[in-house]
């Protein structure tokens, strides 16, 4: 058995994106048989992190997340991309609504707004049946509350609404195959 762990603490942008499913796609030539992800991200684009999720999903071997600090944002979908998950007993989960950043000169009337709206509410729909498909606890619609609310959720709540499997501390075995993503 080839292990693997890996420490994520970054934010998803394309550079470690990319960095990120080549490394995938390396442990595949490798034969790894897990990957173990420490987690500790502030999100970022949300394009780049449903790619890396899928490409998570499309791996050969098996692969567990653990939330070492924060997941937040888009972080939380790459994060429900392990098939394990767990959480340090302090971690916090952060979850809000996709935004966009305007054009300062960029005259918004009712249609260019009515489009951008349409945007987000398809992305918060799309993220949410992905928190409901994963966690087996939350509902789409409980899933587009989490947008809505703006909160930060700690261990516990992660733990009760399958977000988690367990909340426990991580360590790095000794001797181990280690990754690092960090910024």
């Amino acid at each position: 058995m080839t292990e693997y762990f890996m420490m994520f603490s970054a934010p998803i942008n394309g550079q470690i994106a990319n960095a990120f499913m080549t490394q995938l796609a390396n442990l595949v030539a490798q034969n790894a048989t897990k990957l173990i992800i420490a987690m500790n991200s502030p999100g970022g684009d949300v394009a780049l992190g449903m790619a890396m999720y899928n490409t998570m999903l499309a791996m050969p071997f098996s692969i567990s997340t653990h939330n070492v600090g924060n997941v937040d944002s888009i972080a939380n979908i790459v994060f429900l991309g392990g098939s394990e998950r767990f959480a340090c007993p302090q971690a916090t989960f952060m979850f809000h609504g996709i935004g966009f950043q305007g054009n300062a000169n960029e005259r918004l009337e009712e249609k260019a707004l009515q489009e951008k709206l349409d945007i987000v509410l398809t992305g918060h729909k799309r993220l949410s049946s992905i928190i409901a498909s994963r966690t087996n606890k939350l509902s789409i619609l409980q899933g587009m509350r989490l947008f809505k609310e703006q909160r930060t959720r700690d261990a516990a709540w992660a733990k009760a609404s399958g977000i988690v499997d367990d909340v426990r501390d991580f360590v790095y075995p000794t001797g181990s195959n280690i990754l690092l993503f960090v910024q």
